[in-house]
C-alpha cells in the first residue's frame, strides 16, 4: 500500500461522513477547533473537529512503514496529520531520510492527479496542489517534515467550495513539531 492509497482511503471515509453530515444539517460547515497531540506525541495541531485515527502498513520508497493518519473532516474538507516512525536504518542515513521525504511529497501530487514541480520546497514549507479529489476539482495545502526519527505530513484538502484557503492556512499554522 502506498501513501497515495491511504490518502484515497481518507477521501472515501470523508465521503461517507459528508453524506451523513448533509442529511443531518443543511447549513454551512462549522469549525470547532481543538488542539490535539498526534504522531506519537511528536506533533501538536489544532483540528477543526473530532479527530479520528487509522494506522496501516504501507510501502513508501523501498521501505514498509507503520503510517498513522489522524484526521478531522468539516463538510467535504479533510484536515490530517500523517506520521510514521523511521526504521533504524533510515534514521541513521540522511540520504534515505531525504528519499522518503521526497516520496511523500510526490505522493501529494499523485493523490491529486497533478504534475509535480521541477523544484521541491524545503521541509516544513507550504506545498499547494491543484488537481482532482473524489472525482471533482480539488486542492490541498500541505507541509512535509523528516526528523531524525519521524516522517510527518500535515494536509488540508478539499474542493474550492469546501475548503476556504484561510481555513487550510489556519490548520497548517497550528502544526508544531515537538522536540
Amino acid at each position: 500500500m502506498t501513501i497515495s492509497s491511504l490518502f484515497r482511503f481518507m477521501f472515501k471515509k470523508a465521503g461517507l461522513i459528508v453524506g451523513l453530515a448533509v442529511l443531518v444539517a443543511a447549513c454551512s460547515p462549522r469549525y470547532n477547533w481543538r488542539e490535539v497531540d498526534v504522531a506519537d506525541g511528536h506533533v501538536r495541531a489544532a483540528f477543526p473537529d473530532r479527530v479520528m485515527t487509522d494506522t496501516r502498513d504501507l510501502r513508501l520508497d523501498t521501505h514498509t512503514l507503520r503510517f498513522t493518519l489522524a484526521s478531522a473532516t468539516v463538510g467535504e474538507a479533510v484536515f490530517a496529520i500523517g506520521s510514521a516512525p523511521l526504521p533504524p536504518e533510515v534514521a541513521a542515513d540522511p540520504g534515505a531520510r531525504r528519499a522518503l521525504g521526497m516520496a511523500l511529497m510526490r505522493s501529494l501530487y499523485t493523490n491529486m492527479q497533478a504534475t509535480p514541480p521541477m523544484e521541491w520546497p524545503a521541509y516544513g514549507q507550504e506545498i499547494e496542489v491543484q488537481g482532482q479529489a473524489m472525482g471533482k476539482p480539488g486542492w490541498l495545502q500541505a507541509k512535509v517534515w523528516v526528523t531524525d526519527t519521524m516522517l510527518i505530513e500535515a494536509v488540508a484538502a478539499g474542493t474550492q467550495e469546501s475548503l476556504p484557503a484561510e481555513r487550510a492556512r489556519e490548520f497548517l499554522r497550528s502544526v508544531v513539531l515537538k522536540p
